[in-house]
């Protein structure tokens, strides 16, 4: 399957995809609990995150755009609020309304604080998403959208950093070699979060 960068003209698609694959998402239930009110937001959220992830990282789909990968270099696996403002995220506050705000920056701040309490300075790779259409799971698409970033990870011996907050996740991670550095819940939830990290070979 052919990899390739994430190209402008290919954005749209690619946000769709996000959006397909991550409307049921346990974080983005907590983020956004009314149905009605995530079908109209995530996709302005998910764009932005797509543009950060353009910006400061590398996004890499295939021809047909039905899988999507993202990852943040080391030495930059931590996107400040004045980066997130640059890419679209000043004006989160009213369209997402102040409570749902809140809520989702409450949660981003501890997965934040989860992230370096694990990987404590070491320099890695932060692998920030990956994604595939639920119509094309089953398929080998997220494995061949991974394969690259692990294959150039090894080449730099640099570890690979990843949370998940789906359980069926972590075994597909493990059988990508990921090992399970620590587990949580994000507070005043229910919702899990699955720390995983990948050391070079």
């Amino acid at each position: 399957m052919e990899i390739t960068k994430l190209a402008l003209k290919q954005k749209q698609k690619a946000i769709d995809v996000l959006v397909a694959a991550f409307f049921n998402y346990p974080m983005f239930d907590l983020y956004f609990p009314d149905p009605e009110r995530r079908k109209q937001v995530l996709p302005w959220y998910l764009g932005k995150v797509l543009n950060c992830a353009m910006h400061y990282g590398e996004v890499y789909t295939n021809p047909e755009v039905t899988g999507v990968i993202f990852t943040l270099p080391p030495g930059h696996t931590k996107i400040s609020q004045w980066e997130y403002m640059q890419n679209g995220f000043a004006p989160a506050p009213f369209v997402l309304g102040l409570s749902d705000f809140i809520r989702s920056q409450a949660c981003e701040d501890f997965v934040a604080s989860q992230h370096e309490m694990h990987m404590n300075g070491i320099p890695h790779v932060y692998l920030w998403g990956l994604v595939v259409d639920p119509v094309y799971k089953k398929q080998g698409v997220g494995t061949a959208l991974l394969q690259p970033v692990v294959e150039k990870a090894d080449i730099e011996k640099m570890p690979i950093y990843l949370e998940t907050h789906d359980v069926r996740n972590v075994d597909y991670y493990r059988r990508m070699d990921f090992q399970l550095v620590g587990s949580n819940t994000i507070p005043k939830s229910d919702v899990p979060i699955w720390c995983m990290m990948r050391e070079p070979k």
